[in-house]
């Protein structure tokens, strides 16, 4: 995947590259691009995890017609969180970078908030081979759908409660 900071940065206009010479407004413009960056990867993020919530539907119809009415409510359970996994990436807190905010993330924050984000592509395509799978053994009907159901339930839960604490850890927020 390519380096959205890096990109931000090339597409500046006059405007944002005039006040990277202005005082007072470099660091600001510098932070506010990263925050642009990371709202961009986020949402490459976010449209990869709706195409595994489509994989997740799949697994639906493939149940349906194979009549597995007992694991219906299995995956009902997994494409819920595969929604909320998908919408909590969608609408994240971006870091503050303005003068007057109650907490200041500095450009230092801003960088590891995206690289913190960047590995959280990992984890999705590992929840997407898992769907595939998962899929295939529906489909195949090996008898397995039901321990890979409850792998994807504990990798989304999973991954919900280590996005949760994605703000609070990045800024030294984090009670221990």
């Amino acid at each position: 995947m390519t380096d959205l900071r890096t990109k931000v940065e090339e597409d500046r206009g006059l405007l944002k590259k005039i006040e990277l010479f202005l005082p007072g407004f470099k660091g600001y413009r510098k932070r506010e691009d990263l925050r642009a960056a990371d709202s961009l990867l986020r949402q490459q993020l976010a449209l990869r995890m709706g195409e595994i919530n489509r994989k997740f539907d799949n697994c639906r119809d493939e149940l349906t017609k194979a009549l597995e009415i007992g694991l219906m409510t299995d995956i009902g359970d997994i494409s819920k969180l595969g929604r909320q996994v998908e919408n909590k990436i969608r609408h994240a807190e971006q870091g503050y970078s303005n003068i007057s905010a109650d907490v200041q993330f500095k450009e230092e924050e801003l960088n590891r908030m995206y690289e913190w984000d960047l590995s959280l592509l990992q984890t999705i395509e590992f929840v997407g081979k898992m769907a595939d799978e998962l899929n295939n053994s529906i489909i195949g009907s090996d008898g397995t759908a039901g321990a890979k159901m409850k792998e994807i339930r504990k990798a989304l839960n999973d991954f919900n409660s280590l996005f949760e604490k994605r703000i609070s850890k990045i800024a030294g927020l984090e009670v221990t």
